[in-house]
């Protein structure tokens, strides 16, 4: 699959994290409600008209990348989807922690889950004194260690993150997994040093899964800071999201869109 069809294809490159069937199911209400999550049916019907407009355009199979961010179980719903949809690519981008089997939610997938048990709304939570940007800037660690301090249930093995059985099934399906990095946080404000140290041994443990050396940057923010280090660090292609990274030029980057 060359680069250059990706690119030169003119056609927006679709981020998708959540997929609900029908109204948005409560494990699901808060991320429909903040656009990241799907229905279904309008989601193979869109994904069904990129693969038109692609087969039109006469493009290669398989160059048109569709891809799913955070390990969602969601995705399994698509597991057959791409067999006749064959100018899609589908990618995943999983954490370090998904490659190894770790089913916890990540932070902030954390705060959603506790918001839909008690049918709280997701602007209530500055009441607790916190912010969804605030979180998004520290390390997952101290993301989680500010959830503990508010009692919010930590779910250490949730059936709403892929398993390495669905992984591996999805991966034998034909679909490229790909590098969320080492840890899901606005990278940006990272040490260059931290920074490197880290990407290095997420590149290394995607490669080692089998995996491409490719990236998706957490909550899809980076700068040409960011871009180098990733670079020197192995990772040949890049994907940030339009509505998040702004206007950063680099060669090794591609610009996503997420679709709600």
């Amino acid at each position: 699959m060359g680069g250059g069809s990706i690119i030169s294809s003119n056609l927006s490159i679709p981020c998708l994290h959540r997929i609900h069937q029908g109204n948005p199911a409560r494990t699901h209400v808060t991320s429909y409600k903040i656009g990241m999550s799907l229905e279904l049916c309008e989601l193979m019907r869109r994904l069904d008209e990129l693969n038109s407009i692609s087969t039109r355009k006469g493009v290669e199979d398989r160059s048109i990348l569709v891809t799913f961010d955070d390990g969602w179980s969601d995705v399994t719903l698509l597991a057959d989807f791409f067999d006749d949809n064959r100018k899609l690519q589908p990618v995943l981008f999983l954490t370090n922690e998904h490659i190894k089997g770790n089913r916890s939610l990540l932070p902030l997938s954390r705060l959603y889950a506790w918001c839909d048990s008690w049918l709280l709304d997701i602007d209530q939570i500055e009441d607790l004194g916190i912010s969804r940007e605030c979180l998004k800037s520290l390390p997952e660690s101290l993301q989680h260690s500010i959830l503990d301090d508010l009692n919010i249930p930590n779910t250490h093995l949730s059936s709403q993150i892929l398993d390495c059985e669905q992984i591996g099934y999805l991966k034998k399906k034909g679909w490229i997994i790909a590098s969320h990095a080492h840890d899901h946080h606005d990278l940006r404000f990272d040490k260059d040093e931290d920074l490197l140290e880290g990407l290095i041994l997420a590149r290394k443990g995607i490669e080692e899964f089998g995996g491409e050396p490719w990236l998706a940057w957490p909550e899809g923010r980076c700068t040409i800071r960011t871009c180098e280090i990733a670079k020197k660090a192995g990772f040949e292609k890049q994907f940030s999201l339009d509505v998040e990274a702004g206007n950063v030029d680099h060669p090794d980057l591609i610009s996503r869109t997420i679709w709600s």
